[in-house]
């Protein structure tokens, strides 16, 4: 199966239930949660995607977890099929991409390059559009204070090529727009949050860093290849006449 599949449309998402497991993968999946919230961590509900993707997908299911099991899951070589939202934030004008730098003591990719995303979470605040925007707005909100809202008349019809991409490492499935753009006013509003500083690069000069495999998430990378092949697309109603 291909790492990106492109998508026509925006599938919606429907809860089937709560994760279950043997009684001794649950008593290590508590184990694992006491321990994160022990060192003042958090341990948010995330779903994992139980539907096989394919280009003409409408409707997607999921199961409802949290991050102690995923990741107790992870660590005994499971791929856990997450599902979230993340894009890139760009400046035609400038010719620059907007990217997070994650933390070092982050666990998945440390200090490496990212796109603005994260897992959806039932908890999480809900905008009417439906589980995969409302977290891709959520997200570009909370990791760059951008509000996506204020950039397109109609967040349903005139998103930039959408596509599920899938992380080989974890498993996790990301919904993604690629990618939206920012007037250079908008552009300098962007900002960083305790997940990660917000790092630009331009998308000339500074080409070969962002070709550098090791300089991503893995994630990342495969969003960043993706949008470099499309060349470079954004959302239908930009006018710029900038290159």
């Amino acid at each position: 199966m291909p790492h990106a599949t492109p998508l026509t449309y925006v599938p919606d998402c429907e809860q089937l239930g709560e994760l279950t497991l043997p009684h001794d993968q649950q008593q290590k999946a508590m184990q694992r949660k006491m321990e994160i919230l022990g060192r003042g961590g958090y341990v948010e509900r995330q779903v994992i995607c139980t539907t096989q993707i394919h280009a003409q997908i409408r409707h997607l299911t999921y199961v409802v977890s949290d991050y102690a099991t995923i990741g107790m899951l992870r660590l005994q070589g499971s791929a856990v099929a997450t599902l979230g939202s993340g894009t890139f934030l760009c400046c035609p004008e400038r010719q620059q991409i907007f990217l997070q730098r994650r933390t070092a003591t982050t666990e998945l990719y440390p200090n490496k390059l990212a796109a603005f995303g994260g897992h959806y979470s039932p908890d999480h605040a809900e905008h009417g559009f439906g589980a995969l925007l409302d977290t891709l707005i959520n997200e570009v909100q909370e990791e760059a204070g951008i509000d996506l809202l204020n950039l397109v008349i109609d967040l349903n019809n005139d998103l930039p090529p959408i596509f599920l991409i899938i992380e080989p490492d974890t498993g996790g499935i990301q919904f993604t727009p690629l990618a939206f753009a920012l007037t250079p006013e908008q552009a300098d509003q962007v900002k960083g949050s305790d997940e990660g500083a917000v790092e630009i690069f331009d998308l000339v000069d500074d080409l070969d860093i962002l070709l550098n495999q090791e300089n991503w998430s893995q994630m990342g990378y495969s969003c960043f290849q993706t949008w470099r092949e499309l060349g470079f697309p954004v959302q239908k109603s930009w006018n710029s006449s900038a290159p």
